[in-house]
């Protein structure tokens, strides 16, 4: 069982908090039952260092989440690079301009979902530092 307060680890049948002081009411328990066993600092290390990838959100449950962040990072990798790599092929005034065109809209639309995909990640990092963030079976991780 964990505290409400500040997610403390507590021995059963404890009727306060011994690390902050919080009162064990039953109301009190209920709240620390809705505590997740996943690790605060965890996720939030796996959120800023990893969240480009959906670590965060496959190590708290959330794989459907996770693989869509994963394959947008994996699909911005590939528009941008794939955008530069070949430009690097086409030099000067050449009759592929239209061939230009497509290499420079596929680095823009890297971009557009590398962006995305940062914001994301950032926002994930956010809450879970805050300990707003929930696991796959919604109960908030806020055990550091």
């Amino acid at each position: 069982m964990f505290c409400c307060k500040c997610g403390a680890q507590l021995s059963e049948g404890s009727a306060f908090c011994p690390k902050c002081g919080a009162s064990l009411t039953p109301a009190a328990e209920k709240m620390a039952a809705d505590i997740s066993q996943k690790s605060r600092l965890a996720t939030t290390l796996l959120a800023w260092f990893l969240g480009y990838f959906g670590a965060h959100r496959f190590y708290t449950g959330k794989t459907g989440t996770a693989v869509i962040m994963l394959l947008m990072g994996i699909l911005a990798g590939v528009c941008w690079f794939g955008g530069v790599f070949s430009s690097l092929g086409v030099v000067g005034d050449t009759p592929f301009s239209g061939v230009i065109a497509g290499m420079i809209a596929f680095m823009i639309v890297g971009g557009l979902l590398y962006s995305a995909v940062w914001v994301w990640s950032i926002i994930d990092f956010i809450i879970a530092v805050t300990g707003n963030f929930k696991d796959s079976q919604g109960k908030v991780i806020k055990r550091w």
